[in-house]
C-alpha cells in the first residue's frame, strides 16, 4: 500500500491499538530475556551438567581479579581474570570485559567523587579525564546504586551502594535496560514513520536479533544510550509534525528538546540526529511559505501549504520560533552543562572556564587521535561486517567440551547480524527511488537519517571501530524493513506476510547460529572453525582471510 493511500486509510482513527500493545509487549519481553539471561544454553553441552535441561550459568569461570574460579550466571559473564602488568598491577583490575575498564570505572568515580570531595576541592582522587560526554555514565553508575540497593535491602549485604554494585552485574543492567528499550521505542518510531503495522513489526525484529545491538546491551559501555535517545527523539519529531493542535504541537517540541539534550549529553553522535531533525523543521517552514507540496496527497502528516490540512498551519509563528529556539537550543545546552554536575561537585571543574577547557581538549583528542588498533577499521567497511571487533576470549580454563573432547573457547565479538546488514545494503540503496519517484517522506526521513550518522566518521582520522556504526544501523534497520514491505504490498494477502516472515525467520537463524559469538557461551575449537571432525553446531565463522596474527596487525575480512 502506497505511503498516500495509507494514510488516508488512518487519517480519521488511531494508529496505535491493542494489536501493536501486543506486538510490543512480547518484542520487548523476548529482547529481555535473551540479553538478561544469556548465555542460555543444553546442560548436555557442559562437561558438568546436572538435571537441568537448560541453564544460563557457566562454570569454571574467574569470579574475582585474581581468577579464582566459580559459576556466573547470565548478564554477570564473563568476568576477566587480571593479569599483572610491568608494575605489578592487575589488568584488567576488576573483571571489566573490553572498554569496561573506562566507562564503568568513571561511572564509580562520579558516585564516589561526590560522596566523599567537595566543590572547594583542590585534588579530589576520584577525579578523571575521559573525552566523551557524562551523561551516560551516570545511566551506568545509577545501574550500580540500584544494584548496590537490591543487595543490601533484599540480600542482607553491608555497605556503600556503589561498592557493593561495582561488579559485572552492576554496570551492565542499565544497558541491558535501554537495550531492551531500544526494541518497543524501534516499534513506535516506525508506525509513526508510515503507518503500516508489518513495517513496525519487521523493524522492531530486527533489532531484537541484530547481534550489534544485542552485545552493546549486555556490556558496560556508553554506546547503546545515545541509539535509544536517537530512537526517541526521531519519535517526538514524527509527533511533532503530525500534531494536530497547538499544545500537542508544543509539547512535543519541548519534549523533543530534553530527549536532544540527554542524548547529546550521552555522546556527541546524538548531535548528528538533532542536525538532520533541524534539517526537517527549517524545510518544512520554507516549502510551506512557498506554498509548496512534498510527498503524495492524501498523506495526513505532512501538509506543507497554506490551505493544506490542519495542525501547525495556524500557529502564530513568532511563538512557534520562541518555542522552537529554546526547545532545540537552549533546553539542551542547559542539560549539556547540567550533565556536568560530578565534576564540580568533587572540585574537578572550579570554574566554567574548565569546562571549556575540558570539551576542547574533548575535541583535539578525537580529531589529533594517531593510536592504532589491530581492530580498528576504515567506515566504508563496516556496512560489510569486514572488522567485527573482539571483546572477551577465554581459551582455557573453562573444561572440556562433553562430545568432541576438546577444550572449550569462549569468545565475544561485536558482530551484527549478517543477514540483517548484508541485505539493508541494496535497501539502502533503493531508498533515493522511492524519495524521487514515489516522493515518499519515510523514505526521506530514513535517508538523511543514514547519511547523518554515517558519513561524518569518514571526516575523522583517528582510528574507528565498527561499532561507531551503530547509528547508521538503526537507519540500514528502517531501510531493509521499509523495502521489503514496500515490496511485499505488492503481492497479494497473505503472500505478503509470508514474504516479510521468511525474511524475519531467517534473520532468526542466524541469530541462533551466531549465539555463542555473542553471549561467550562456551563451545569446542572445532565448534568455532571448520575442521576434520567438526560438530554439526557452532558457529563455524566464515570470513577468516587474517594475515598473520590478527592481534597485531589491523585486518579487513576477518572475523577472528
Amino acid at each position: 500500500m502506497s505511503d498516500a493511500a495509507e494514510g488516508r486509510r488512518i487519517t480519521d482513527r488511531n494508529y496505535f491499538d491493542r494489536w501493536d500493545l501486543v506486538a510490543i509487549i512480547a518484542l520487548a519481553v523476548i529482547a529481555f530475556v535473551l540479553r538478561f539471561f544469556s548465555p542460555i544454553m543444553p546442560n548436555v553441552f557442559l562437561p558438568n551438567g546436572n538435571a537441568t535441561i537448560v541453564t544460563n550459568c557457566v562454570t569454571s569461570t574467574p569470579i574475582d581479579a585474581q581468577g579464582d574460579l566459580g559459576t556466573l550466571c547470565g548478564l554477570a559473564y564473563p568476568f576477566n581474570k587480571g593479569y599483572k602488568d610491568a608494575n605489578g598491577q592487575l589488568s584488567p583490575p576488576n573483571g571489566q570485559v573490553f572498554d569496561e575498564i573506562y566507562f564503568p570505572v568513571d561511572a564509580y568515580n562520579d558516585i564516589k567523587g561526590v560522596e566523599q570531595c567537595r566543590p572547594k576541592t583542590s585534588f579530589c582522587k576520584y577525579n578523571y579525564i575521559d573525552p566523551e560526554p557524562p551523561l551516560a555514565k551516570e545511566f551506568i553508575a545509577a545501574g550500580m546504586w540500584g544494584y548496590g540497593w537490591f543487595r543490601a535491602t533484599f540480600q542482607g549485604a553491608h555497605g556503600d551502594y556503589i561498592d557493593l554494585g561495582y561488579n559485572t552485574f552492576g554496570w551492565r543492567i542499565a544497558g541491558c535496560i535501554f537495550g531492551t528499550l531500544c526494541i518497543p521505542m524501534m516499534y513506535l518510531l516506525a508506525r509513526r514513520l508510515w503507518p503500516n503495522r508489518l513495517f513496525a513489526i519487521a523493524a522492531a525484529t530486527l533489532v531484537c536479533f541484530d547481534g550489534m545491538f544485542f552485545v552493546q546491551s549486555r556490556i558496560g559501555m556508553i554506546d547503546i544510550f545515545p541509539i535509544f535517545f536517537i530512537l526517541c527523539a526521531y519519535f517526538l519529531f514524527l509527533v511533532h509534525i503530525q500534531a494536530r493542535s497547538f499544545n500537542t504541537s508544543m509539547m512535543s517540541l519541548v519534549a523533543l528538546g530534553v530527549i536532544l539534550g540527554i542524548g547529546i549529553a550521552s555522546k556527541w553522535i546524538v548531535l548528528a540526529a538533532a542536525l538532520s531533525i533541524v534539517i526537517w523543521l527549517v524545510a518544512r517552514v520554507v516549502l510551506r511559505s512557498l506554498n509548496f507540496d512534498f510527498g503524495p496527497r492524501g498523506w495526513p502528516f505532512l501538509s506543507w501549504r497554506h490551505d493544506g490540512g490542519r495542525g501547525i498551519a495556524g500557529v502564530f509563528w513568532p511563538t512557534y520560533l520562541s518555542v522552537a529556539l529554546i526547545s532545540l537550543v537552549i533546553i539542551p545546552i542547559g542539560i549539556y552543562l547540567l550533565s556536568w554536575f560530578p565534576f564540580f561537585a568533587r572540585g574537578q571543574f572550579q570554574s566554567f572556564h574548565d569546562l571549556v577547557a575540558y570539551t576542547q581538549w574533548s575535541f583535539d583528542y578525537h580529531h589529533t587521535l594517531t593510536a592504532t588498533h589491530p581492530y580498528g577499521s576504515k567506515p566504508w567497511s563496516w556496512p560489510f561486517l569486514m572488522r567485527p571487533v573482539l571483546y572477551y576470549a577465554q581459551y582455557d580454563g573453562l573444561g572440556v567440551d562433553a562430545f568432541t573432547g576438546q577444550p572449550l573457547w569462549s569468545r565475544i565479538t561485536n558482530m551484527g547480524n549478517p543477514w540483517i546488514w548484508w541485505t539493508s545494503l541494496p535497501a539502502v540503496a533503493a531508498l533515493p527511488y522511492f524519495v524521487i519517484r514515489q516522493r515518499s517522506f519515510t523514505a526521506a526521513v530514513i535517508l538523511l537519517g543514514f547519511i547523518s550518522q554515517y558519513l561524518p566518521w569518514f571526516l575523522i582520522s583517528r582510528v574507528l571501530f565498527m561499532y561507531h556504526m551503530f547509528g547508521g544501523l538503526i537507519f540500514m534497520v528502517l531501510a531493509l524493513a521499509f523495502v521489503l514491505v514496500q515490496l511485499a504490498e505488492r503481492l497479494p494477502r497473505p503472500t505478503r506476510e509470508l514474504v516479510v516472515a521468511a525474511h524475519l525467520a531467517v534473520a532468526v537463524a542466524f541469530f541462533g547460529y551466531f549465539y555463542p559469538v555473542w553471549t561467550g557461551l562456551p563451545i569446542s575449537q572445532s565448534a568455532w572453525l571448520e575442521s576434520d571432525g567438526t560438530p554439526p553446531w557452532g558457529p563455524k565463522l566464515w570470513l577468516v582471510n587474517c594475515k598473520g596474527d590478527p592481534a597485531l596487525v589491523p585486518q579487513i575480512f576477518c572475523w577472528n
